[in-house]
């Protein structure tokens, strides 16, 4: 069967319409969606300072979108990137379909997945599912992209990475378990430049900002806060305060019961007793204190949080106002017009909720399209879609392992990534029907 052609305008216009599509819940809203991390992220560019806990560079993405007048460009853009690479996903592993298959296949995913929620919202977990995406191209078929494309998916990747410290753990577990099915010399430099590229740039970042040479200077904030919650953290501090002289250690009968307060909320101990940068300096003794003493107890701790994590990918988590965090950003940096279209949104006045019929629909959606990657798998592991379904799977498992472990569950981090396995099974299955082209997933 001959490959169809795709004039560029045609590819334009199928783009820009399946980027509409995905922005549906930021117009039912009335206002792109934002999250905690927003007003940071906003924040960071316009007022000129590196936050501990969040890398730049999204910051720096959205800067020149925004120009401190309005957000909307920036989620435009964001649809955009994530419609061309569904494009180039589709155009690589079923090229004798026409381009206008990507309205359809972006409509029934703004219906059917979390991936419009995802996109509309100010916050770099949009890249998450992307980056699975590019780094696939990449590695498996990086002969069907131009060389122009090439490059600019090593760069978008590249860039990808640096907005979220989870992104680099993903990227590299990605690449160690799915690069020896694509062997080649090209292919693995090539597959490998956007971490080396992201890790170069975080690093210079922090070393510029806090003068040390480190992917996350004060990353430790958040394995320390694990570690106390999974109870071998709490165990050090009861067993080795007051001699230790650590500044929680004021805290050891009144700690929050939930992690999220002991480590943000303005009036918890983080903050209580000087900020994040200061306990940093004494997290890893604890963290140390706590491994060595019981070390099974924290891997046990890690595997049920992973699990619980790989389980929780409930849609629209953080849906709710943000008055404390992204309110005051919106206020003091844009113009009176914005922070009216933001006040009267639906999420700002508390009345923007996923439906239950969607979130139903969302979760066997999910379900359907694992079953759908594992069955691509165990039938056709030399397909090029294979491979795909592959880094699909394990990017759950990863994701799961890197946030629910490390971090802790919350159903935004792995929501953020399950539209992945029915997008991924939809091309397979239909690629199925094509012939072979060339193999992309066999040793």
């Amino acid at each position: 069967m001959a490959i169809r052609t795709e004039g560029r305008s045609d590819t334009f216009v199928a783009i820009a319409l399946a980027a509409t599509l995905l922005l549906w819940p930021a117009l039912w809203n009335g206002y792109p969606l934002v999250f905690s991390d927003t007003g940071t992220y906003l924040a960071q560019a316009i007022e000129h300072y590196v936050g501990w806990d969040r890398p730049v560079f999204y910051s720096l993405f959205l800067l020149p979108l925004h120009m401190t007048l309005t957000t909307w460009p920036a989620i435009i853009v964001q649809a955009l990137l994530i419609a061309h690479v569904l494009h180039l996903v589709r155009r690589t592993l079923l090229p004798q379909a026409s381009v206008w298959w990507l309205v359809p296949l972006a409509g029934a995913m703004s219906v059917a997945s979390s991936l419009p929620w995802i996109a509309s919202q100010l916050a770099p977990d949009v890249f998450t599912g992307v980056l699975v995406l590019v780094l696939a191209l990449l590695i498996f078929v990086p002969d069907r992209l131009a060389l122009g494309e090439r490059i600019w998916l090593v760069a978008f990747a590249a860039f990808m990475i640096a907005t979220h410290l989870s992104h680099v753990l993903l990227a590299f577990l990605l690449l160690v378990v799915l690069l020896p099915f694509r062997p080649g010399g090209t292919t693995v430099v090539r597959s490998i430049a956007p971490l080396a590229l992201a890790v170069i740039a975080l690093v210079s970042v922090n070393l510029l900002a806090f003068g040390r040479a480190s992917l996350a200077p004060f990353g430790n904030m958040f394995l320390l806060t694990r570690v106390i919650y999974d109870g071998p953290g709490m165990d050090a501090l009861r067993r080795d305060c007051p001699s230790s002289g650590w500044r929680l250690c004021a805290f050891i009968d009144r700690m929050p019961t939930i992690e999220d307060d002991f480590l943000w909320r303005e009036d918890g101990p983080v903050a209580q007793v000087g900020g994040a940068k200061l306990v940093s300096s004494e997290a890893n003794a604890i963290i140390g204190a706590a491994l060595r003493a019981e070390p099974s107890s924290e891997l046990l701790a890690f595997a049920h949080n992973s699990m619980r994590q790989l389980a929780r990918f409930a849609t629209g988590d953080g849906l709710q106002p943000w008055p404390a965090t992204v309110t005051p950003v919106i206020q003091r940096d844009f113009p009176q017009i914005e922070m009216s279209t933001y006040a009267t949104s639906r999420q700002t006045v508390g009345g923007l909720t996923v439906p239950d019929w969607m979130q139903t629909l969302h979760i066997v959606t999910a379900l359907a399209g694992v079953a759908g990657c594992c069955a691509m798998l165990l039938t056709s592991r030399h397909h090029p879609s294979s491979g795909f379904a592959a880094a699909a799977l394990l990017a759950l498992l990863a994701n799961a392992a890197i946030t629910g472990g490390l971090s802790g569950p919350h159903d935004r981090y792995q929501s953020r990534i399950m539209w992945l396995p029915p997008l991924v099974a939809v091309i397979g299955v239909a690629s199925l029907r094509r012939p072979v082209l060339a193999p992309a997933f066999s040793r």
